[in-house]
C-alpha cells in the first residue's frame, strides 16, 4: 500500500493526511481519562443475515458524543457492533471515567433488551455509576426503563436535555427545576419529570458534524449521512414521531456540503445513503442541494441514495436529482390496497406509488420500495396485490415486513387494545424484519398477529413475498452480487469473501435455511400454499 494511506473495509484508501492523524490519535490513545461514556447496544435480531448488512454507524450515540465533546467534554464512544459489552471490557474505561462516572445508553426498542443488560454489568462493576437511557424507547416507556438498571431518562432530543443533566451530576446536585425532558425516581419512588422535552426544539444547524474520527474507520461502512429531522406525517407504524413530533427541520445547504466534502473527498466514500426519514418535503431545499452537489462535482467520483415519500417528487426533481448523483430511491409503499393505505392514515395513494416509480425509473433510479404485511383492514388479496404491485412495476428491489407495533404508535394502541401485542425478552421480539430473518427454529413470537391469521401464516406470507419477488434471475444477481455497486445496498457480500471458507459457510447455510423455509411453509400452512402457488404465477 503506497505511504500515506490507511486502509478502510479492504476496498477504500484515506490520503488525507488530517483525517489519518485523527484516526490514529483515536485508537492509539488508551489511557486518556473520560468525563463520561456513551454505548449503542448491538441489534441481536437480524440473525445470520447480521454479517451480510452493510454496518452503519451508531448515528444516536455518535451524535450526542459529538455534541457533548463540542461542549468540551472527554468522551468515549463504545458501539457494541464492535466491541463486546462484559465487564472484562467495561471495567477499564468506567476506571478511566472521572467521578460522578456517568454512562449513556441509547437504545431503539430493537436493542432495548441488551441495553438493559449492559446497564446490569455496568451496575455490577460500579454501583455508584450514573446510568442514563436515551432514545426512543425510552422516550415512550419511561416508567419501564427506570424499572431496570437505570437512574435517569432522557425524554425526546437528546443534545440539550443530557448536557443540562450531565452538567448537573458532575456538580452533584440535581436541580428538576433547571432541566427539561428529564425523568428520575425519588428515594420514595415516586417518578419525577421534568418540563417539556418540546418546549425548545433542537437547532440542527448548530450542532457539530458526525464524529467519524471517534469510529475504527475499519470496521464501518461510512456511507451514510443524516441532514434532516422529522415528517409531517402520522402513519400509524412509525415510532420515529415519539420524538420529532411532527416538526420537520434540515440542515442548511452549506452544513450538507461540509460534511459530504469530508466523506466523498477526505474518506473517499463512494456511495452515501441519506438517513433521512423524508428527503423531499421541501422542494426548494433539495433543488439548492443537488446544484451544490453538481458545483462541488461529488457526482464524479460517488453515488447518493434517498428514502422519500412518492407524493412528493416529479419529474423536474428527479432529474435535477440525477444530475447531482442521486442513483438510488426507496418509496415506503406500504400496500397495494387504497382501503390499507386510508387505515394507515397514509396521506397517500397507490396511484401516487405507482407514478413516482414510473418516473423514477423513467428518470434512470435504481427503485426499492418497502410494504407490511398485517396492516389494519389487510386481506389475503391485499397481500397477493402487493405482490403483484412489486413486480408488474419493475423496481430494482423489494422488502416484505411484518408489521410491529413499537411503543409510541397508534399500532401499539391497537395491537394492546385487540389483545394481540406479545412482549417477549424485554422486547427482543420486536423486530419489523422477524419473518425474514428467523431460523428453521424460531427463538421468538411475533410481537403482534392480526384478527384472522395465525403466527404462522403471517411469518411464512412475509418470507415467501420476499423470496418469490427475487425468483428471478436478473433480480436475484443484482441482490447477491459481490460487485454490485452505488447506494441503497442492503445485503452485501465484499469479493474479497469469495476466498474466505468461513464466509463462504456462512452464506451456504443461509441458502440452505432459505430453502428448507421454502419447501416448509406451503408444505404445513394452507394461506402459505395458497400465497406461494398464486405468487408463481404472478
Amino acid at each position: 500500500m503506497p505511504d500515506g494511506m490507511l486502509q478502510i473495509g479492504g476496498k477504500i484508501g484515506v490520503r488525507d493526511k488530517v483525517v489519518r492523524e485523527q484516526m490514529i490519535k483515536q485508537w492509539s490513545n488508551g489511557n486518556k481519562v473520560y468525563d463520561m461514556i456513551l454505548i449503542s447496544p448491538k441489534n441481536t435480531q437480524l440473525g445470520r443475515f447480521t454479517q451480510f448488512v452493510p454496518r452503519s454507524v451508531p448515528l444516536g450515540a455518535g451524535i450526542i458524543a459529538g455534541f457533548l465533546r463540542n461542549e468540551g467534554y472527554g468522551i468515549a464512544l463504545l458501539d457494541e457492533e464492535t466491541v463486546d459489552m462484559n465487564e472484562d471490557t467495561l471495567r477499564p474505561f468506567l476506571e478511566r471515567c472521572e467521578k460522578p462516572r456517568i454512562v449513556g445508553i441509547s437504545c431503539m426498542t430493537s436493542n432495548i433488551a441488551r441495553g438493559y443488560r449492559i446497564a446490569k454489568v455496568i451496575r455490577s462493576i460500579d454501583p455508584e455509576t450514573k446510568i442514563v437511557f436515551g432514545g426512543i424507547h425510552a422516550t415512550t416507556l419511561p416508567e419501564e426503563v427506570l424499572d431496570h438498571e437505570c437512574d435517569y431518562v432522557v425524554v425526546g432530543e437528546g443534545e440539550y436535555a443530557f448536557k443540562d443533566l450531565v452538567r448537573q451530576i458532575k456538580r452533584e446536585k440535581i436541580e428538576p427545576q433547571n432541566l427539561r425532558g428529564v425523568a428520575y425516581r425519588e428515594a420514595s419512588g415516586k417518578t419525577i419529570y421534568t418540563s417539556s422535552p418540546w418546549r425548545d426544539w433542537v437547532d440542527i444547524n448548530e450542532l457539530p458534524m458526525f464524529p467519524y474520527d471517534m469510529l475504527d474507520v475499519t470496521k464501518y461502512d461510512f456511507g451514510f449521512i443524516l441532514t434532516s429531522r422529522g415528517c409531517p406525517f402520522d402513519c400509524i407504524y412509525c415510532s420515529q414521531r415519539a420524538i420529532s413530533k411532527r416538526v420537520f427541520r434540515y440542515m442548511k445547504t452549506e452544513k450538507v456540503i461540509e460534511e459530504l466534502d469530508y466523506l466523498v473527498n477526505g474518506l473517499k466514500i463512494p456511495n452515501i445513503t441519506f438517513f433521512d426519514d423524508y428527503f423531499t418535503p421541501n422542494r426548494k431545499r433539495v433543488l439548492e442541494l443537488c446544484e451544490a452537489m453538481r458545483e462541488k462535482g461529488f457526482h464524479k467520483t460517488c453515488s447518493f441514495g434517498v428514502q422519500t415519500r412518492a407524493d412528493s417528487v416529479d419529474q423536474e426533481l428527479l432529474g435535477e436529482m440525477r444530475a447531482a448523483g442521486f442513483n438510488s430511491i426507496m418509496f415506503g409503499t406500504e400496500t397495494a390496497s387504497e382501503e390499507v393505505m386510508t387505515n394507515i392514515y397514509k396521506e397517500q395513494t397507490v396511484a401516487d406509488n405507482a407514478t413516482a416509480i414510473k418516473e423514477a425509473t423513467k428518470a434512470g433510479f435504481n427503485v426499492e420500495t418497502t410494504y407490511i404485511y398485517g396492516l389494519p383492514g389487510e386481506t389475503f388479496d391485499a397481500r397477493v396485490e402487493a405482490l403483484r404491485f412489486s413486480r408488474k412495476m419493475g423496481v430494482s428491489r423489494a422488502r416484505f415486513n411484518n408489521i410491529t407495533p413499537y411503543p409510541g404508535t397508534t399500532m401499539y394502541r391497537i395491537a394492546k387494545e385487540e389483545g394481540g401485542l406479545v412482549i417477549e425478552n424485554d422486547w427482543d421480539n420486536f423486530s419489523s424484519a422477524a419473518a425474514v430473518t428467523a431460523g428453521l427454529k424460531k427463538k421468538y413470537s411475533m410481537p403482534y398477529t392480526p384478527p384472522g391469521m395465525t403466527e404462522r401464516e403471517l411469518t411464512g406470507t412475509v418470507f415467501l413475498a420476499n423470496l418469490l419477488f427475487y425468483a428471478n434471475f436478473s433480480k436475484a444477481k443484482a441482490l447477491l452480487n459481490p460487485w454490485q455497486k452505488g447506494s441503497g445496498k442492503w445485503f452485501e457480500f465484499p469479493w474479497k469473501d469469495l476466498w474466505n471458507p468461513l464466509r463462504v459457510l456462512d452464506l451456504s447455510i443461509l441458502a440452505t435455511t432459505v430453502i428448507l423455509r421454502a419447501i416448509y411453509y406451503p408444505l404445513v400452512e394452507k394461506g402459505c400454499r395458497k400465497f406461494f402457488f398464486k405468487g408463481l404465477r404472478i
